[in-house]
């Protein structure tokens, strides 16, 4: 393969303590959570809005607030959910916690808080690269209608999920355990009968009736889909926007590698054209979907599992069969080990027994005094990871790595090197970990 030297100068447009990168559950919680510390911080997201995975891939309902019935993650995930509920833009249901939300109200009120907690936003601008001395990160480089930038900072957080900053940085991934997990294309319909006995138990359930998953579709779809040799898909699970007949349809899915540029452009228009036959077999099929409209899907894919950092410490699967509780808990898992499989259209859904913790040290890698890893892209296994890639953990995930970055800003200590006492007490102080 050719390539061309590119060497340029280019203008540093702002100075941080904190520059997070990655505006999704984890990166916006991460930059509110280091705010709150008083460090002047920059959050940069490629999308002209924040939300990730929940506002630019429909990812309904964000899950993963209550174990056993307990509401295990707390802070400003949980304000989250209030100030959307305050809007009309949100519906809890209890006892699983899991949280259905209007999509364009998520955007407003997580706008409105990080803005509001003083966090400088740099929107429609992606990381294209980083500024390195031993390791030792200076700035994060965007790109925009604006051209190449830099931005200085003392710390960075990667929210990005699939961890391209810390790739960027060269910092090493853990070698993939079998099959990532597939993607998925979500989408919304309009105009579907939710309050049918076919529908109305497997979208709004009380955990005590009812199933996420309409087994009656899956049967229906897997018959018709196996005579065409067909798209692989998962489900189906439906998710109302609140209270209406609006929609959120995860059933989508493909394999494919989302951190290779030129298979996630194939495997996007795979799903689309995946979405399109579903859709029809569901009109053709039910009277529920007969005069629905697919009014939109999702920005990019849903990407369940790419890259994982070689971490100071990986969660293993031994650490959640024994409960291992570590030296400094950053976020109490409660949703299942939940494994998707790439090539068919099973799902091994394993629940948990007992009480299980994401580390610290799980966050940071080696050598790399002032980058930390939040959300999915952390060091762990694949069970492990099977449970605490959803939102509610990683916003929990990344309200420890705000308070992780302003403490290494305040102490001078490498991330991997915190002082794990003062570290801890500012997360009890906050209360954020049940």
């Amino acid at each position: 393969m050719k390539s061309v030297k590119f060497n340029r100068s280019i203008p540093t447009v702002g100075e941080y303590d904190v520059i997070v990168c990655g505006g999704g559950p984890a990166g916006i919680v991460a930059a509110i959570s280091a705010a709150r510390c008083g460090k002047r911080v920059a959050l940069i997201e490629r999308f002209g809005f924040l939300g990730g995975a929940a506002t630019a891939g429909y990812v309904v309902p964000i899950s993963g607030f209550h174990f056993k019935g307990d509401r295990v993650v707390d802070g400003i995930a949980w304000e989250i959910v209030e100030q959307l509920v305050a809007v009309k833009g949100a519906q809890i249901e209890y006892p699983k916690g899991n949280v259905s939300f209007d999509p364009e109200l998520y955007k407003y009120i997580a706008e409105r808080m990080v803005v509001q907690s003083g966090v400088d936003l740099y929107t429609n601008a992606s990381l294209v690269d980083c500024v390195m001395s031993d390791r030792h990160l200076t700035h994060a480089v965007i790109v925009s209608k604006s051209g190449i930038e830099a931005i200085a900072g003392k710390c960075f957080i990667d929210a990005t999920g699939d961890g391209d900053l810390c790739y960027i940085a060269g910092v090493p991934m853990l070698a993939q355990s079998g099959e990532c997990q597939p993607m998925s294309l979500c989408f919304i319909l309009s105009g579907v009968k939710t309050d049918t006995p076919l529908l109305r138990n497997c979208i709004h359930h009380d955990g005590k009736s009812g199933a996420s998953c309409n087994e009656e579709i899956r049967a229906y779809l897997m018959g018709e889909l196996e005579k065409e040799c067909a798209p692989k898909f998962g489900g189906p699970w439906f998710n109302t926007i609140l209270t209406g007949t609006s929609v959120a349809v995860n059933v989508t899915r493909t394999e494919c590698d989302a951190t290779d540029r030129a298979a996630l452009s194939s495997a996007e228009r795979r799903l689309r054209e995946d979405m399109l036959r579903i859709v029809e077999l569901l009109r053709n099929r039910y009277d529920e979907f007969k005069s629905c409209e697919l009014v939109a899907s999702a920005v990019s894919a849903g990407i369940r599992e790419s890259r994982h950092i070689k971490g100071v410490r990986t969660m293993t699967f031994k650490d959640f069969i024994d409960g291992t509780v570590p030296e400094c808990p950053v976020a109490h898992c409660a949703h299942p080990m939940d494994i998707h499989s790439a090539s068919s259209a099973s799902q091994s859904l394993t629940v948990l027994k007992r009480d299980c913790y994401v580390p610290h040290d799980a966050m940071v890698a080696y050598g790399y005094d002032n980058l930390i890893a939040a959300g999915r892209c952390i060091s762990a296994e694949r069970e492990p990871f099977a449970s605490l890639r959803v939102q509610a953990t990683v916003m929990s995930i990344g309200e420890a790595a705000g308070i992780m970055a302003a403490l290494h800003c305040e102490s001078g200590a490498a991330v991997c090197s915190l002082p794990v006492d003062v570290l801890k007490a500012r997360i009890e102080e906050r209360g954020f970990v049940k």
